[in-house]
C-alpha cells in the first residue's frame, strides 16, 4: 500500500524551529529567553566561502602556448572533490633541476579543474577565509616590482570580480596575466613588493527567530532552537520565504480577495482572502508592502506574473520577492476550507509567522502558517512536525483527505471505500485506489498516492 503525506490543520501543537548560522558566529540570546519573530538570535561576521582561482600554467612558469590540456593531467595531484588544507600540495612537476610543487593558498574543496584554461577552482572554507588577499602580480608577469603600475589595469579603490584581469604584460607569443583570485576591492598596488592587495567584502549574516516563543536549546556558535505553542496550518502550495506580520482577514471563506480590499493600513501585515486572490490584489499588496497573502487559490499565470518568472512546482521559497503567498487549496477559484478559515479568523490580530517554501518531491516541505498561543503550555501537546500516528493515518472509510491529482487538485473529502485490489489505469500501471466523497457530494476515484491525509487535531 502507498505511504501517504499528511497535511496538518492543528488548533494546538508544539512548534520548534532550529535557527542555524551558515558559518560559525556569535549567539545573541540566552536559554529560556522569550523572543519575538524579529529578535536577532545569532550573527556571523565570517566571510562566505568564495571560489579561489589558481592559474597553474603561470604558477609553474609554463607559457600558455606550450601548456596543452594534458599538462593538467601530468601535474595535478589533487582531484575534484578533494578537501585540501592551506599549504597542501595541489600539483607537482619534475624537471631538470628537481621538482616544483604548488600548494593550496587556502583551506577548502577542489571544486573544478579546467584542462583548457589550466585553472584550479577551490571553494574556500568560510571558517578560515582571510579577508585580505595578496596577488604576487610582478612575479606572475615576470616584471620588476617598480614597473608594476605600467601593467596594471585597475587602481586603488576599484571593485573587482573573481577572475578579472588585474595586470597584464606581453610575452613571446601571447600575454601573461595576473587575475583576481577572489572578488573584492583593490586596497594597494605596491611597487616595492610587486603585489596587489585585495580586501574582500564581509557582509554580516543575521539570523532572526522567525517565530515567537522561548529559547529551549543552544548549540554554541551554531544554532538556536525556539519553541512555542501554536495553531498550525499547512498549505498545499506557496512561494516566497519566511516572514511575519499581524494577521488580518479581509475576505470571507468563499469571497475573492481583490485589490480594493488592501490599503496602506495593511503594510507589514499577513492578509487572508478566502477564495481566489487576483493578480491586481497581489500587485496592490506589493505596492502597499504587505508581508504575505494566505488564500484558497490563485490562477497560475497570475502567480508567474507576480514572481516575474516561471514557477518551479517542485521547489519554491527561494524567489527574490517581497511578498509571500500561501495557498490552502490549490490553483483556480477555490474557497478556503472552513476549518482553516475559521482557525485564522479566530486568531485575527495575532502576529503570525508564514513561510511559502514548498517541495513536493522526496522530503516533502509544505508552506505553513504558525499562530503563536502565548497563554498555552506546550507540555503535553503533540509536535507539529512529527508524523502523526499510524491510527490517524490509516486509509479507511471516513478518513478526511485532500486530493492532489491534476483533475481534482486541492479538493477535500472523506474516503467512502477502499478498493481492495489494484486497478489498472489507461497508462497500464496498476495502483491501489480509493473512492472519495467530496464536500460537494461528488464521488470520485483517486490513486492512494494522489491523496494527503488531513490531521484532525
Amino acid at each position: 500500500m502507498a505511504t501517504n503525506a499528511q497535511v496538518k490543520v492543528i488548533e494546538q501543537a508544539k512548534v520548534q524551529r532550529t535557527r542555524r548560522l551558515p558559518l560559525p558566529g556569535m549567539i545573541l540570546v540566552e536559554m529560556g529567553q522569550e523572543v519575538a519573530p524579529d529578535t536577532l538570535l545569532a550573527r556571523s561576521d565570517l566571510l562566505p566561502g568564495d571560489p579561489y582561482v589558481l592559474d597553474m600554467a603561470q604558477e609553474f612558469g609554463v607559457k600558455k602556448a606550450r601548456a596543452n590540456p594534458s599538462f593538467m593531467d601530468e601535474v595535478m595531484e589533487a582531484k575534484v572533490g578533494d578537501r585540501v588544507e592551506r599549504g597542501a600540495v595541489l600539483a607537482r612537476q619534475s624537471g631538470t633541476f628537481g621538482q616544483k610543487t604548488i600548494t593550496s593558498p587556502v583551506t577548502g574543496v577542489v571544486e573544478f579543474i579546467s584542462r583548457v584554461n589550466h585553472r584550479v577552482f577551490i571553494r574556500e572554507d568560510g571558517k578560515s577565509a582571510n579577508p585580505v588577499v595578496l596577488i604576487p602580480a610582478a612575479k606572475l608577469l615576470d616584471v620588476w616590482p617598480r614597473m608594476l603600475r605600467m601593467y596594471t589595469q585597475v587602481k586603488e579603490g576599484d571593485e573587482v570580480k573573481q577572475g578579472q584581469i588585474l595586470a597584464a604584460s606581453p610575452s613571446t607569443v601571447s600575454w601573461d596575466c595576473a587575475y583576481a583570485s577572489v572578488a573584492g576591492t583593490i586596497e594597494k598596488i605596491c611597487t616595492r613588493t610587486g603585489t596587489i592587495t585585495l580586501v574582500r567584502k564581509a557582509k554580516p549574516t543575521l539570523v532572526d527567530a522567525y517565530i515567537s516563543g522561548k529559547v529551549t536549546h543552544i548549540e554554541e556558535a551554531e544554532s538556536v532552537e525556539v519553541t512555542t505553542a501554536a495553531a498550525f496550518v499547512q498549505g498545499v502550495f506557496g512561494i516566497g520565504g519566511e516572514t511575519y506580520g499581524r494577521l488580518v482577514v479581509l475576505a470571507g471563506r468563499d469571497e475573492e480577495l481583490t485589490a480594493d480590499m488592501i490599503t496602506s493600513e495593511h503594510a507589514g501585515c499577513v492578509v487572508v482572502g478566502g477564495n481566489r486572490v487576483s493578480l491586481e490584489a497581489m500587485q496592490k499588496a506589493l505596492s502597499e508592502e504587505v508581508k504575505a497573502i494566505v488564500a484558497g487559490g490563485v490562477d497560475n499565470i497570475d502567480l508567474v506574473q507576480v514572481a516575474g518568472r516561471e514557477i518551479t512546482i517542485g521547489l519554491t521559497g527561494l524567489e527574490e520577492m517581497a511578498l509571500t503567498v500561501v495557498l490552502t487549496e490549490g490553483f483556480g477559484s477555490m474557497p478556503m476550507h472552513e476549518r482553516i478559515w475559521d482557525l485564522l479568523k479566530q486568531h485575527e490580530g495575532t502576529v503570525v509567522s508564514v513561510n511559502g517554501a514548498t517541495q513536493i518531491r522526496a522530503g516533502t516541505i509544505r508552506p505553513e502558517v504558525i499562530v503563536p498561543l502565548p497563554d498555552v503550555d506546550w507540555e503535553g501537546l503533540s509536535h507539529a512536525d512529527e508524523p502523526v500516528t499510524d491510527e490517524t493515518t490509516t486509509v479507511e472509510p471516513g478518513t478526511l483527505v485532500r486530493v492532489v491529482s491534476r483533475t481534482h487538485y486541492g479538493k477535500w473529502g472523506r474516503i467512502k471505500r477502499v478498493v481492495p485490489e489494484p486497478v489498472r489505469l489507461p497508462t497500464e500501471a496498476s495502483v491501489y485506489v480509493v473512492e472519495i466523497q467530496l464536500e460537494d457530494g461528488q464521488v470520485i476515484r483517486a490513486a492512494e498516492t494522489n491523496i494527503e491525509i488531513v490531521t484532525e487535531q
